[in-house]
């Protein structure tokens, strides 16, 4: 009987093992190889996005909604219209910051405003996480993985980088940015939709009549 009671107790613990082991969280450059994996595999997505920024100065919050779209190579477009209304569009040449509110259009070069330190670049298909950012830590952060990134060139305008990750479909979730002077941009995505095939004209910008065009000083 004691041999019985002892092997039984032997082929419970190999099978905790075995769950134990399954149920070991990835590290952080497995999280970061899988996200790139996901969006090397991703011609485009749409999704909703919530966009909160925070000033380090003052402590003002400013908070938009609306609607993102991105197509590779080098497409996107940014629709906020709940809150701080803007209209960001990038047609693989040209970027239009657009601010109804200010009747203001601002254009840069495609090539200057998205560097490989952008934090989105890999979306657009010009960036790799592993090659222009030192994935430092994951975390949970919920139901999501958190994948804290800092860029590896030294002139990056961008601080600090942290990514929250699906880990069933290594989505992108959410993002947080925060630049060396400790202001914060945090977005959310939901209703993630890919490889729509979606058309060019989505990410076409006509300048509205009457809204001034300034070229922004985006360093090269």
């Amino acid at each position: 009987m004691r041999t019985l009671r002892m092997l039984r107790m032997l082929v419970l613990a190999a099978a905790l093992g075995c769950v134990s082991a399954r149920a070991a969280e990835p590290t952080a450059d497995e999280v970061a190889d899988k996200v790139q994996a996901r969006y090397d595999a991703t011609h485009d997505f749409t999704a909703a996005v919530r966009q909160e920024l925070a000033m380090s100065s003052g402590g003002k919050t400013a908070t938009a909604t609306g609607t993102v779209a991105f197509k590779k190579p080098g497409k996107m477009r940014w629709d906020l219209r709940e809150g701080t209304s803007q209209v960001i569009v990038a047609d693989g040449r040209t970027l239009w910051f657009y601010e109804p509110d200010e009747k203001q259009v601002l254009t840069a070069p495609f090539q200057a405003a998205f560097r490989s330190t952008t934090p989105i670049s890999f979306l657009t298909g010009v960036g790799r996480l592993r090659d222009d950012f030192v994935v430092a830590a994951v975390e949970r952060d919920g139901s999501a993985l958190r994948l804290e990134l800092t860029p590896r060139r030294t002139d990056a305008d961008l601080g600090k980088l942290r990514l929250s990750v699906d880990p069933a479909t290594y989505d992108i979730v959410g993002a947080e940015v925060t630049d060396p002077v400790g202001n914060r941009t945090r977005l959310f995505f939901t209703d993630l939709k890919r490889n729509a095939g979606l058309s060019d004209e989505a990410f076409r910008f006509e300048v509205p009549a009457g809204v001034d065009v300034v070229e922004a000083p985006i360093g090269n």
